[in-house]
């Protein structure tokens, strides 16, 4: 019996979450503005004090009204008081593991996904279709693809979007896994994207939840004019 090794194959390596997660955001950090800090990503995360799980936020599907009273999340966006001048109010969502951001005066509703979403021929790969709703419609895109690198992205597929966020007066729906929380931060909390950045859908970063702030306005631009590609 032949008991020699096979040459020419290597190991498999594993790929840790964690490491996975820390490259990516020390992608994006390279891309916003310099500040005194030069912690990496890895150093903010340590520091960082474990959050307490959010179970995630039930989200009314349009035309089915709650029976007493508004899901957590959307309750938090209806009755949100006026940000103060130097504020800024953001809901946190997940895709593919990686935790975004939107401001929410930009933010337009939350959808629950359902099988209506109609795909379209001869469309980028990260437009995953049309949803009738709200008396337009819905272009729905795979928001994980534009943002979140292929390498990052793992096994993401279809089945784990649940969420769709509506943004450009609901002419767009960014599908999500899910969303958690709206929170309110001062302005200087963002570490905002710098001249070079390589990424024009990156208005900054939110250090202290190490999550990408969207710049919806520059998103909507280039969904129109068809000239984002699937993140590399």
């Amino acid at each position: 019996m032949n008991t020699q090794p096979e040459t020419g194959k290597r190991p498999t390596r594993l790929v840790d979450p964690d490491e996975v997660l820390t490259d990516y955001l020390n992608a994006l950090l390279s891309e916003v503005e310099t500040v005194e800090s030069t912690e990496t990503a890895a150093e903010i995360i340590t520091e960082m004090v474990a959050p307490a799980v959010v179970a995630e936020a039930e989200v009314t599907v349009a035309g089915e009204p709650a029976e007493d009273s508004l899901p957590a999340t959307e309750q938090a966006i209806e009755t949100a008081a006026p940000a103060a001048a130097n504020d800024i109010q953001i809901l946190l969502f997940e895709v593919a593991g990686i935790t975004l951001a939107v401001p929410l005066e930009q933010l337009n509703g939350i959808l629950e996904w359902n099988d209506e979403v109609t795909p379209m021929p001869n469309r980028s790969a990260w437009f995953l279709g049309l949803l009738a709703e709200r008396g337009q419609q819905i272009k729905v895109i795979d928001t994980g693809m534009l943002v979140v690198p292929s390498k990052f992205r793992g096994s993401h597929s279809r089945e784990d979007m649940q969420k769709i966020i509506l943004i450009g007066d609901s002419k767009w729906g960014l599908a999500c896994d899910s969303v958690s929380e709206v929170i309110t931060l001062s302005r200087d909390k963002v570490r905002w994207r710098g001249e070079n950045s390589k990424r024009p859908w990156l208005a900054g970063m939110v250090v202290d939840r190490m999550c990408a702030l969207l710049d919806i306005d520059k998103f909507v631009e280039l969904l129109g004019s068809e000239q984002l590609t699937p993140a590399e």
